[in-house]
């Protein structure tokens, strides 16, 4: 003890962590809630180290459609034609306050910076497509993933798709730099002309059962943001 020090006399409070330095006992007192005991190698200290984590918060913007059978977007009032499709929104969950506001299909957000956006559509016989958020203030797509872009890098590339069939559903993946003061919409291409009809679905939307009541999502916005980006 004469050499190492006195445990007693070294560690006292709760919460004391005791390790040896290059000289003997040493106290490391408590860290804050959350943290974790961090090594630093065999010739330094322990210490406390925090968790961190590039994706932070998440909010969902979708289109719930409440209609008696399933309907795609194909058969949504509003929904735009031609070359760009404006994918209705009619709701969102937002329990970290990411989005400012949602009004008439436009969202806006409460914080600028990287996002990681994944979007689910569901259409019928789409053909080719691709899906991406598009800047209606700007009047040009939704840049990635920072604000660094120099002129030579002044574009975005939305990830596009082929398909065949009956009918798609979409997920698409990408990450997005948006800005305050900016109105987003979701939006896809579409370039068949095939109409959805309720008879050729078994889907059945609105259905309660045991109080619970299960409407069908069309499209999903899902925004994460990502911290120091």
């Amino acid at each position: 003890m004469a050499e190492g020090g006195d445990v007693a006399s070294t560690i006292t409070t709760q919460g004391d962590i005791l390790y040896r330095d290059g000289s003997g006992l040493q106290r490391l007192g408590a860290g804050t809630s959350g943290q974790f005991l961090k090594t630093q190698g065999a010739s330094a200290n322990p210490t406390w180290g925090t968790v961190t984590s590039n994706l932070t918060d998440t909010a969902w913007l979708e289109y719930q459609d409440a209609t008696a059978r399933f309907r795609d977007s194909q058969g949504i009032s509003g929904r735009g034609s031609g070359d760009r499709i404006v994918v209705p929104l009619n709701s969102y969950f937002d329990p970290y306050s990411l989005i400012n506001s949602l009004s008439g299909n436009q969202f806006t957000v409460t914080s600028t910076g990287a996002y990681f956006v994944d979007m689910y559509y569901s259409d019928h016989n789409i053909g080719h497509f691709k899906m991406y958020l598009y800047n209606d203030t700007d009047s040009k797509f939704a840049q990635r993933p920072t604000s660094a872009l120099t002129a030579g890098d002044n574009y975005q590339a939305p990830i596009i798709g082929y398909a065949t069939g009956q009918g798609q559903n979409d997920n698409v993946g990408d990450c997005y730099y948006l800005e305050t003061g900016h109105n987003y919409t979701f939006r896809t291409t579409q370039d068949n002309g095939s109409s959805f009809s309720t008879g050729t679905s078994q889907h059945y939307g609105d259905y309660t059962t045991s109080g619970v009541t299960s409407r069908n999502t069309v499209a999903r916005v899902n925004l994460t943001k990502m911290s120091g980006v």
